[in-house]
């Protein structure tokens, strides 16, 4: 857990801290994320309480962790739970899946605010699937061909077909 040291000081730098933990990449946010989550993400919130616990008592055999420290830690612990929760990724990544590193060498996380909006799988189909609807709908859409009509149908069907069997599937 070589981010510790680092985690210690940006928590120890208080208000600026905060302002800092806001953005990816920099101050306790990153570091606590990067403590936490790499090289490997844990799996379930189980897995990352674990670790942040490790966490918690090697901050505190650095020093005692203040009331704000163990709250911005909390806080931290969880919108990455809840990210892990929604299985979506805590790290940035490029075009061919890489995680993005800083000039250091160290992984970027995604910020807080981008992963406390984050959506479930079901939440973003369900997004786009109302979109789709609302956009069907609209009298001022663009008039589609039939070549475009018979399109959108085939990737209908296939999609209800997904559906279909992922749901059999789940409630057998």
């Amino acid at each position: 857990m070589s981010y510790i040291n680092d985690l210690r000081v940006a928590l120890s730098d208080g208000a600026r801290a905060k302002e800092t933990s806001r953005a990816a990449g920099a101050g306790m946010w990153a570091n606590y994320v990067r403590s936490t989550c790499w090289p490997q993400t844990p799996a379930s919130v189980e897995g990352l309480e674990s670790v942040h616990k490790e966490v918690v008592a090697e901050l505190n055999s650095l020093r005692e962790l203040t009331k704000d420290e163990k709250n911005s830690l909390r806080s931290a612990k969880s919108v990455v739970a809840k990210a892990i929760t929604n299985n979506v990724d805590v790290w940035q990544r490029d075009e061919h899946g890489a995680v993005i590193v800083d000039e250091d060498g160290n992984p970027m996380p995604k910020g807080k605010s981008d992963l406390q909006e984050a959506m479930t799988d079901f939440q973003r189909l369900v997004k786009l699937l109302d979109q789709f609807e609302k956009t069907f709908a609209k009298d001022t859409r663009e008039a589609l061909l039939g070549e475009e009509l018979e399109t959108l149908k085939g990737k209908m069907i296939t999609l209800a077909a997904m559906v279909g069997e992922e749901y059999v599937r789940v409630c057998e």
